[in-house]
């Protein structure tokens, strides 16, 4: 399977980039996404606001300044941004008379929160920014689990392997999942979605033939951005747990990853008792592995996944012929 082929650039579109939680105003905060090397921060006014993370004086990491006054100065010889417009504001050898030119200005980001994801349009027309966030799908109503990281895995490798076998990616406490899928792949607007069966931990695995599941694992893989949602429901499709990730193309062949989960309060029948207790205690219903295993990964079979190259296929063609 070629996934690399079907990596078409970045066209215009709202990637959630981090947590709302790790953007401040106390220090920058550095993410890649896409591509993209940006830097976070907030505003006077608290407001999240989004740079390239390059100084256009000499392409010095803006991320390795600090924050003054709601801007950001460089940590280099001091030329100072707005994260709003990336306007130069300040260059310490310059007379106060004197103007700065715009030529100096930062490249600023459209910028958007919901659902405690930090949103940044990505691609080349910021006047086209619009239209629905990707995280605006995710509305939690319990209590939250949250992280970031970086896995040594290429961007489409992971959605591709979220199809494939999210077990080599995700950890549901108490919870086995199988390679039983509930069905094809399905179209859900920009997603491909798919159902595989689940059981709980220590219990026999039903016949490979036969449909009575207690669990069922429901993932969501973007065709354009970096949305995937992950759901665990009973056998009726009540939700259990809710898992939000958000993931980019980083550097070298790696994948940016920050995500929210929450548990819900259906009633659960069937789960045992340290299932229960667990829950009962606050721990964790998930885990995102930071790092994946290679033999793990390797394991898993390639089927669902091939839809999905071919829906990205069908996706480049079209951008290409639109172009």
């Amino acid at each position: 399977m070629k996934l690399n082929k079907f990596f078409c650039p970045t066209t215009d579109a709202w990637w959630a980039v981090a947590l709302s939680g790790a953007v401040t105003d106390k220090k920058p905060l550095p993410v890649v996404f896409d591509g993209h090397e940006l830097v976070l921060f907030r505003d006077s006014a608290g407001a999240a606001v989004a740079l390239e993370d390059r100084c256009p004086h000499r392409r010095v990491p803006l991320s390795i300044g600090r924050i003054r006054e709601g801007h950001l100065q460089c940590a280099y010889h001091g030329w100072t941004f707005s994260g709003s417009t990336g306007s130069c504001t300040a260059i310490p050898n310059l007379d106060e008379a004197e103007r700065v030119p715009d030529r100096y200005a930062a490249r600023a980001y459209p910028v958007r929160e919901a659902s405690g994801f930090v949103h940044v349009w990505l691609g080349a027309s910021a006047d086209a920014a619009g239209g629905r966030l990707p995280a605006e799908v995710y509305r939690p109503a319990g209590r939250e689990f949250m992280g970031s990281t970086v896995v040594s895995l290429a961007y489409r490798e992971y959605l591709a392997a979220m199809l494939d076998g999210p077990q080599a990616l995700l950890e549901f406490d108490g919870v086995r999942l199988t390679d039983f899928f509930l069905g094809d792949t399905r179209p859900d607007g920009n997603n491909l979605v798919l159902d595989r069966g689940a059981v709980w931990k220590g219990r026999w695995l039903p016949p490979a033939f036969v449909n009575d599941h207690p669990l069922i694992l429901r993932t969501a893989v973007p065709l354009v951005g970096g949305a995937i949602h992950v759901q665990l429901l009973t056998a009726q499709e009540l939700p259990v747990v809710t898992l939000h990730i958000a993931a980019g193309a980083n550097r070298r062949g790696t994948t940016s990853l920050c995500w929210r989960g929450y548990l819900h309060d259906t009633r659960v029948h069937g789960a045992p008792l340290r299932w229960r207790h667990a829950r009962m205690l606050g721990r964790a219903p998930f885990q995102v592995l930071t790092t994946i295993n290679g033999l793990a990964l390797a394991a898993v079979l390639v089927q669902p996944s091939q839809q999905y190259v071919q829906a990205i296929s069908r996706e480049t063609t079209a951008k290409l012929a639109a172009a």
